[in-house]
């Protein structure tokens, strides 16, 4: 069979109906101890800066040996995060970070940014696969936790996050698989067009 002739086969597909389980999806997990976002956010109200320990932390599933995608920044780094520009300065900035970064070396930061989404490409299968059309829907969470720590006691926290994802994109091209003129689509085309 030809290309032109599958290309033919695929346009004969119903266009009145939708066929989204058999269109492409992905799926994007950064592992971590929180299987949800409600998971992660009651993890973090838990939390007491000035009270809540490493060993503690451990407790939570929060430990930089064993947790995956946990970061550890130093001091250094912390002032990064909190004095991007010379416009921040070190009076401006929380009490607790003062002194996490006055402690230098003594001073942890623990980040994690748990996450989890999924991408369903949906809408008719025929106008997906030639390129007429493509819709897709993002759907998941995703959260940001810093932990500041001195001598194994969390000094300060700072919470950022996504409860629900719900994105949905519309790609139209209105010629086709002639918008694209690039490997089955032009080989088709380019075959089916007679040459002067």
């Amino acid at each position: 069979m030809s290309r032109f002739a599958v290309i033919a086969a695929v346009t004969a597909l119903p266009l009145a109906g939708c066929a989204t389980d058999i269109l492409p999806s992905t799926s994007n997990e950064t592992a971590g101890p929180f299987q949800s976002y409600e998971i992660a956010e009651t993890a973090y109200k838990i939390i007491q800066p000035g009270v809540t320990t490493t060993s503690k932390l451990r407790e939570f599933g929060i430990d930089p040996k064993t947790t995956p995608n946990l970061r550890v920044i130093n001091y250094v780094d912390v002032m990064r995060v909190f004095m991007p520009t010379d416009s921040v300065q070190m009076a401006d900035l929380d009490p607790a970070v003062q002194g996490c970064i006055g402690a230098r070396n003594a001073c942890v930061g623990y980040v994690m940014a748990p996450e989890m989404s999924e991408t369903q490409r949906t809408g008719h299968i025929s106008l997906d696969v030639l390129g007429f059309q493509r819709k897709t829907e993002e759907t998941g969470w995703s959260a940001s936790m810093l932990l500041l720590i001195v001598d194994d006691v969390v000094v300060y926290k700072l919470w950022s996050g996504t409860p629900q994802k719900d994105q949905r994109n519309k790609e139209t091209n209105p010629l086709g698989p002639a918008q694209d003129l690039s490997g089955t689509a032009k080989d088709a085309i380019g075959g089916a067009i007679p040459k002067p």
